[in-house]
């Protein structure tokens, strides 16, 4: 679709007008009128048609998806015409190849891919699973919606358009989708009612406010774990430090300063910028764990003023081990283009937390709160409205699928949400009833110490998280996936300790 009026059109060369739409109308509109302006601005014909092609053709080989086969200018209804196209196909292809599954399992796995999406995955499903998900319009929808936005902030990017300067943290057009997504979803959640076995009705949205899918509640519950461990690691000794990664130069798309381009950008989107992070994190972990430093404490990813991600690491390690996991870290920090300019000063900081002078928890509550709602922050770092960041930073871990807050090491979250759900504990051991009370108290520190201690591994805490297969209770047959019957679904039911189960989750929902 072509944003550019007809008569802006008519005023470059009619025998380039053709090249022009062509060129232009598989980009977002921003993007179109961008290139565009740009275009006008060059006076040499050979020069200006030259530049726009290579400035597409650079861009095209930066997405997932050439937008020849995924226009970036695609409506939502248009989105969902190609997801019923690609079901045709499939449906064409499984009938081609009918009695051979595997080439048909094939054919369809090189669709996806030409969509730049991730066929299912042979550990998770069936292959009448995946065959079935390949078929179905719901399944394409929502990877094409994924991977169209990702490909338009891609694109924005690229032409410069996501900095502290004109979009901060992602581009404009991902904060309206996100924005429209969440309308969307609440809207669904709110008209969509649930009734269960004493007859008592809420909308989803209400049961949604109840858990940590609440802003409010996930934001609560992150300090409250973040002080536990900062008690806990009074109690023990233990040292704290405030730790801040990030990429090197070829990751970065623009100056924090001026917002101007980059030059050692490498066409690094996030995704990939993230992926380098999370790889050279799993190369430190291995690293700690041979040289038996163990740690626990709290991840969180937040973007850059360009989108590029970068992690805040509040730790807790034992004071034998504190310079240890620091040049560990540090090393590996360094590793890829360790040499460049500034390298030393930004991509590795280090803060040792003296608790006679501040509060570890203190030092990370910052970052919860702007990578959750903004409440309580007068600005952002680069001077903007923090609760406008927040909205950004949330479109944009949409957008990348990027997972902003995580726990390293301690005990079982699940556990501790499941034994809030519990009003009391009957008969069950001491133990287990002092972790049931420290849980309802909300006391973290406690509720780790009784599970075995902050070093406990997972198999030998108190109490584990207890699944079981998912029962229709009228029939009671079991559940199964949507896209196979051999695909048995199974749900969080309660708790297990001592070889005895608990359960937590005793309402059976369904549909109004």
């Amino acid at each position: 679709m072509l944003a550019i009026p007809e008569s802006e059109l008519a005023k470059i060369d009619w025998d380039d007008r053709a090249f022009v739409k062509e060129r232009l109308s598989l980009l977002p509109a921003k993007a179109q009128k961008i290139l565009f302006a740009r275009y006008k601005t060059i006076s040499n014909k050979q020069v200006r048609n030259t530049d726009l092609r290579e400035l597409v053709d650079g861009l095209t080989a930066k997405l997932t998806v050439s937008p020849e086969t995924l226009s970036l200018s695609m409506s939502e209804d248009e989105l969902r015409e190609e997801a019923e196209n690609l079901v045709d196909a499939a449906l064409s292809i499984r009938r081609a190849m009918m009695g051979n599954e595997e080439e048909t399992l094939s054919s369809l796995t090189a669709l996806c891919l030409s969509y730049g999406i991730t066929p299912p995955e042979e550990k998770k499903y069936t292959l009448e699973g995946r065959l079935r998900r390949l078929s179905d319009k719901s399944w394409w929808l929502r990877r094409l919606r994924r991977a169209l936005r990702a490909n338009i902030e891609t694109t924005m990017r690229h032409f410069g358009e996501v900095n502290r300067c004109k979009a901060i943290y992602c581009s404009d057009e991902t904060l309206t989708a996100r924005t429209a997504q969440k309308f969307h979803q609440t809207e669904y959640l709110s008209k969509t009612v649930m009734t269960n076995q004493h007859g008592q009705s809420f909308s989803l949205l209400e049961l949604s406010q109840k858990g940590v899918s609440d802003p409010k509640i996930r934001k609560t519950e992150l300090m409250v774990r973040a002080r536990g461990f900062e008690d806990l690691a009074n109690e023990l000794g233990h040292v704290a430090t405030f730790l801040t990664i990030t990429c090197p130069s070829k990751y970065h798309r623009s100056y924090a300063t001026t917002g101007d381009d980059n030059p050692k950008w490498q066409g690094y989107t996030p995704a990939e910028a993230q992926t380098y992070l999370n790889e050279n994190w799993k190369l430190v972990r291995a690293k700690l764990q041979r040289e038996d430093v163990r740690f626990y404490g709290f991840r969180v990813v937040e973007p850059q003023h360009d989108g590029t991600p970068h992690w805040h690491l509040l730790l807790f390690v034992e004071p034998r081990h504190y310079d240890t996991l620091i040049n560990i870290m540090r090393e590996y920090a360094m590793r890829e283009d360790g040499d460049e300019n500034g390298a030393d000063k930004h991509r590795f900081t280090e803060v040792k937390i003296d608790p006679n002078k501040g509060s570890a928890t203190g030092y990370i509550a910052k970052y919860i709160s702007k990578n959750i709602d903004g409440e309580n922050l007068e600005a952002g770092v680069y001077g903007e409205d923090p609760k406008c960041a927040a909205a950004r930073v949330d479109a944009w871990a949409a957008c990348w699928s990027i997972r902003q807050f995580q726990q390293l090491g301690g005990c079982s979250v699940t556990v501790w949400r499941e034994l809030r759900r519990l009003k009391a504990m009957m008969g069950e051991s001491k133990l287990v009833t002092e972790i049931h009370a420290a849980a309802d108290k909300g006391c973290w520190k406690t509720f780790t110490d009784l599970m075995g201690g902050v070093f406990c591994k997972r198999t030998e805490q108190a109490i584990a998280p207890h699944y079981e297969l998912a029962v229709d209770t009228a029939t009671g047959v079991v559940k199964t996936s949507m896209y196979s019957e051999e695909e048995l679904l199974k749900v969080l039911k309660g708790i297990s300790t001592g070889g005895k189960t608990i359960i937590t989750r005793t309402n059976e929902w369904h549909l109004s």
